[in-house]
């Protein structure tokens, strides 16, 4: 397991992005690297959000899951800095 990916998920291995570390690891070091910039928000809404008429294949279901389940981590410890996230961590919580 990444340290720098355990450092941001406070130890908690329970949340390690498993898939998305075994399928796109420039992708989870890209996302490590910004995970306290104001750019956050806005490199998951070009990860997630299909911009190209539909020609985009899109993650495997477990891997965007994970990469939700970061964006709601995130936005618990710093709130969310894009006017329109695409995700409002006030209406889902990780148990």
């Amino acid at each position: 397991m990444n340290k720098n990916v355990l450092k941001v998920l406070n130890g908690n291995t329970n949340y390690y992005p498993h898939k998305l570390e075994q399928h796109f690891p420039l992708l989870l070091d890209k996302i490590i690297q910004m995970w306290d910039s104001p750019e956050f928000d806005s490199l998951l809404n070009q990860l997630m959000l299909d911009k190209r008429d539909h020609y985009r294949q899109g993650f495997p279901p477990d891997v965007a899951s994970e990469i939700l389940r970061l964006s709601i981590l995130h936005t618990e410890q710093y709130g969310s800095t894009a006017p329109n996230s695409w995700i409002d961590a006030s209406d889902v919580k990780i148990d």
